[in-house]
């Protein structure tokens, strides 16, 4: 008798800040963080949702909630210093839309509704560059299936990445998988950031680096 094939699915590791949670992020993280956390019952009745998986400190995901006010936007991350960040915001500019899930993202994807997502974000995925941590990598087949499931048909993935060795990774994930069609065709068509995403911290470090960034864009298809 076979033994069935164990499905690898990517470790996360909560990121270590580099100086100590303050007392006022402690704060916003222990109490005004339940606020804003997702519940199924919370978003069960919006028709329309976009999904952020890593936020880092919300620049993206807090331009997205202004510029769609009749979504519902998911902000996954596990980086605490980046969740209290988002939270102050959210506080502080009175947005109503953004829902967030401080955990694991296969934890999130398997609570949302099949085909119940519009656009799903990845930017700057950490691109694990030494060999024994690519196991730590998002971006793979077993991930690729998961968030099919939950994006609607025609539904939008953007990608953005400044490492070129987690490009090939990404492109070659997404080319091998019949269920998505790369939009930019080429790679000469991703040098422009789409006008759905805005600079973040991160887009600024690459810049600081002097990094190519590609911002790749994918539709499901079926």
């Amino acid at each position: 008798m076979k033994k069935s094939k164990k499905i690898l699915i990517p470790l996360f590791y909560k990121k270590k800040p580099r100086r100590p949670l303050s007392k006022k992020q402690k704060g916003l993280l222990k109490f005004t963080l339940q606020k804003f956390l997702f519940k199924k019952e919370k978003v069960q009745n919006s028709k329309k949702r976009f999904l952020e998986i890593g936020f880092g400190y919300g620049e993206n995901i807090i331009h997205l909630s202004k510029k769609n006010g009749d979504k519902l936007i998911i902000g996954c991350e596990i980086y605490e210093p980046g969740i209290a960040n988002l939270v102050s915001k959210i506080e502080s500019e009175n947005l109503k839309n953004i829902y967030i899930f401080p955990e694991n993202i296969f934890s999130l994807l398997s609570k949302l509704k099949k085909n119940s997502i519009e656009k799903i974000f990845i930017l700057y995925p950490d691109p694990w560059p030494k060999k024994k941590h690519y196991k730590r990598r998002l971006i793979s087949s077993v991930f690729l299936n998961k968030i099919n499931s939950v994006l609607k048909t025609n539904g939008i993935v953007f990608v953005s990445t400044d490492s070129e060795d987690y490009l090939k990774v990404i492109l070659n994930n997404f080319l091998l998988n019949k269920n998505f069609l790369w939009v930019n065709k080429k790679i000469s068509n991703c040098y422009k950031r789409p006008k759905d995403l805005i600079e973040t911290k991160y887009e600024k470090k690459a810049n600081i680096k002097n990094n190519k960034k590609y911002f790749l864009k994918f539709k499901k298809i079926c």
